[in-house]
């Protein structure tokens, strides 16, 4: 579903991944784990579109990045963003934010896919006409994965979802990113530093330092702490000591 080879980023003479490959599987939640400033949201970027110029090779559902239209690109893979608020427009109804994407692509029925995303992400409808700043964090966070399936993606990049939430909203968001995967088959690439999360939602791991891969693993291995690469082991205890 999602392949990434040899991939080379720099902001001018800062070279900030170097030779990054990873596979993820269709139906499968994968995880970027590292600290900040290890190039896990920079490798969301490139697959989003959102960087112009990148070394190495994309791939979305077979079809090498940068070959077709951004329109294109847009029906294979959305971004959640890690502050709700930021993402969402300040000044338009959550009507008008999820009938965007819909009135771009040209889609017809809107206004009932609309009501049935609403239902999705568990949003009551009368919040259709509020304002993102009328919404708590956690229902603005619903607003932001409606908008991303909206045109029905099969690829999710989850850029920290559920950081900038409250803890026990955290919850609540991570069980409907879970059901949502399960009920539309979606593919998720996520981006955290959160190893509990990483143990709830996905499946496989790939842990980043200084914008390389040190080791790829399984969620089993998370569980039971038995990373091969002394820098996976240090996150590890680290998470654990809290």
């Amino acid at each position: 579903m999602i392949s990434v080879r040899n991939l080379t980023v720099s902001f001018g003479t800062t070279q900030v991944l170097h030779d990054v490959s990873l596979d993820v599987a269709k139906g499968e939640s994968f995880a970027l784990v590292g600290e900040s400033g290890s190039g896990k949201s920079t490798i969301l970027k490139a697959l989003g579109g959102q960087l112009t110029s990148w070394g190495g090779e994309l791939d979305i559902i077979d079809a090498p990045q940068g070959a077709g239209s951004k329109l294109a690109l847009a029906r294979k893979v959305q971004m959640v963003f890690q502050d709700p608020y930021g993402s969402l427009h300040p000044r338009r109804t959550i009507d008008d934010t999820l009938n965007e994407p819909l009135i771009i692509h040209g889609e017809q029925g809107r206004d009932k896919r609309v009501l049935d995303m609403l239902d999705a992400v568990g949003l009551s409808r009368r919040f259709r006409f509020r304002l993102p700043h009328q919404l708590s964090g956690g229902q603005r966070q619903r607003v932001a994965i409606a908008r991303a399936l909206m045109l029905d993606p099969p690829v999710l990049l989850l850029d920290e979802p559920t950081s900038a939430l409250d803890v026990s909203v955290q919850a609540e968001i991570l069980n409907l990113l879970k059901s949502l995967r399960e009920e539309k088959g979606l593919t998720f690439l996520l981006v955290t530093h959160d190893l509990p999360v990483v143990s709830f939602l996905c499946d496989r791991l790939a842990i980043l330092r200084a914008g390389r891969i040190e080791e790829t693993t399984d969620v089993a291995t998370l569980r039971a702490g038995q990373f091969s690469s002394a820098y996976g082991q240090e996150l590890y205890q680290r998470s654990v000591d809290g």
